[in-house]
């Protein structure tokens, strides 16, 4: 192996270092503790950051690695894509929310409909009671009261309510 080949050799490992650390954020697969589960912007501190290497051959010695971060910071990326999702989803569960409490607030208020309803079919049905029994016609020849024909409360209304 000539000196040449020798000196190439850590270049082209930190140029495939950069380069994987390039596509990872891209991909918005950082393994770096800074990036892991975070929208990263792309930059050449962010790619050496993520390689575990430094800036300065980027710089130096690495031009082109250079040339593609400015041109992924720049591309329509999954990470940019990825922010405006997750500012529309927010927006999206505000809204959400926003609806579960009126939906909330509609059914106590039909909650307490149905109950002034029940009541009022209780009430009729208590008077409808009384009436027929202050009604009750005579048998002919006895002095027997026979009632008039009864109507029976349904059994979802007659029940008694628990308060």
């Amino acid at each position: 192996m000539s000196k040449s080949d020798a000196r190439s050799s850590p270049s082209r490992t930190a140029a495939r270092s950069y380069r994987a650390a390039l596509a990872r954020l891209v991909g918005g697969e950082g393994r770096h503790p800074d990036h892991q589960g975070r929208v990263v912007r792309i930059s050449p501190a962010s790619v050496a950051r993520e390689a575990g290497r430094s800036r300065n051959p980027l710089y130096t010695t690495h031009r082109d690695i250079l040339d593609e971060i400015e041109a992924a910071a720049n591309a329509p990326g999954s990470g940019k894509d990825l922010a405006a999702r997750v500012c529309e989803l927010e927006a999206e569960i505000a809204t959400l929310r926003a609806e579960a409490r009126r939906h909330a607030e509609e059914k106590r208020m039909l909650a307490t409909e149905n109950l002034a309803l029940l009541y009022r079919a209780r009430l009729a049905e208590h008077q409808l009671a009384s009436s027929q029994r202050r009604t009750a016609v005579p048998a002919a020849g006895t002095n027997r009261h026979v009632p008039a024909q009864r109507v029976e409360p349904s059994r979802t209304l007659a029940a008694k309510p628990n308060s």
